[in-house]
């Protein structure tokens, strides 16, 4: 299991980290997530160089700062070139797979909340019911049982967090932190199983952990 730390610059990008989790295999997903946290403090020095004026650079008492920026410039502008990659992957096809895979959790989050715990990949289960609606709405994608199950398999282990994002874009007024509704998410995912098994519904040693930390 991977714990990722996210601190308020990088809340202030969680769009990103999301693209970066769209990578197929556990180790691109860790590269990219560095590159996206990269990425959100050029995002942030940009947002700060441009509050604050060019003159304060100039400033002694922003010299060791001044000389941060430039000393870690280089390893940014790689880390922004292969995220940049990242985008364009996830543009030409995984943020299709994602949102279906991120759908198939929130269906399973429902059927615990419902105490159905129905299962994935059984014959009226999940799988099967993602796969109809998606040939009745001509969902690219989702029309094929082995492409579903690849793509469950490929990401199961960090829906939740897009299923967080989802929740917050539907209900504005909640009053949950974006991360504790995704560890919510993670924890029923890996603590129930369909009726009938032993096994969860994903494994906890597949999934990631977010963990928010201050840094004021």
């Amino acid at each position: 299991m991977l714990t990722v730390s996210i601190n308020e610059y990088e809340l202030m990008s969680i769009e990103i980290i999301r693209i970066a989790l769209s990578e197929p295999t556990p180790e691109l997903r860790e590269k990219a997530i560095a590159n996206a946290k990269h990425e959100a403090v050029t995002s942030w020095l940009t947002t700060r160089i441009d509050k604050l004026g060019i003159d304060w650079m100039s400033d002694p008492k922003n010299a060791e700062f001044v000389r941060w920026i430039a000393k870690t410039s280089i390893e940014r502008h790689e880390a922004s070139y292969q995220f940049m990659q990242t985008g364009i992957r996830y543009e030409e096809g995984n943020e299709r797979k994602l949102n279906v895979a991120e759908h198939i959790g929130t269906l399973i989050w429902r059927s615990i909340q419902d105490k159905k715990f129905e299962g994935v990949q059984t014959t009226h289960g999940i799988l099967r019911q993602v796969r109809d609606q998606a040939q009745k709405h001509s969902v690219s994608g989702a029309k094929d049982m082995d492409t579903l199950r690849g793509t469950w398999n490929r990401y199961r282990g960090i829906v939740h967090l897009g299923m967080a994002l989802d929740y917050c874009e539907d209900y504005p007024d909640h009053d949950q932190h974006v991360l504790d509704l995704a560890e919510n998410f993670r924890r029923g995912l890996s603590q129930f199983c369909p009726k009938g098994t032993k096994k969860p519904y994903v494994a906890e040693g597949e999934q990631i952990i977010f963990h928010y930390i201050s840094i004021f």
